[in-house]
C-alpha cells in the first residue's frame, strides 16, 4: 500500500472520530473538567487562578461558535476543523524537519 493511501485512510478514522464523538460523550464530565469545577473546595489559590481573566481568547472555546452553542453539529463541525489544523500543522512541522 502507498503511504499517500495510508495518510487518507487515517483521516478518514480521524474524520469518523470527529462526526461521532459529540454524540457519543457523556453529558456529565468525569476528568480534568469535573476536577477543576471541584478544586475550589480544597485549593482556594488554585480557584482564584481558575476565575482570573484569560490572557489569550479560544478559537472554539468547548467545541462551539460564537452564537451557536446549543446546535450539536457545529461541534462536529469545530472538531473536523481542529483535526484539519492538527494536521497542517503535523504536516508543516514534518516538513521543515525532513528538509535539514
Amino acid at each position: 500500500m502507498e503511504n499517500k493511501q495510508i495518510y487518507i485512510g487515517i483521516f478518514a478514522i480521524a474524520l469518523v472520530i470527529c462526526v461521532l464523538s459529540p454524540f457519543l460523550a457523556s453529558g456529565d464530565p468525569d476528568g480534568l473538567e469535573a476536577s477543576a469545577e471541584n478544586i475550589g473546595q480544597t485549593h482556594t489559590p488554585a480557584a482564584n487562578a481558575l476565575e482570573a481573566e484569560q490572557v489569550v481568547s479560544p478559537v472554539m472555546p468547548d467545541y462551539t461558535l460564537e452564537g451557536m452553542e446549543d446546535n450539536p453539529l457545529v461541534g462536529v463541525v469545530c472538531l473536523i476543523i481542529g483535526a484539519i489544523m492538527t494536521v497542517a500543522l503535523a504536516y508543516g512541522v514534518f516538513y521543515v524537519v525532513s528538509k535539514k
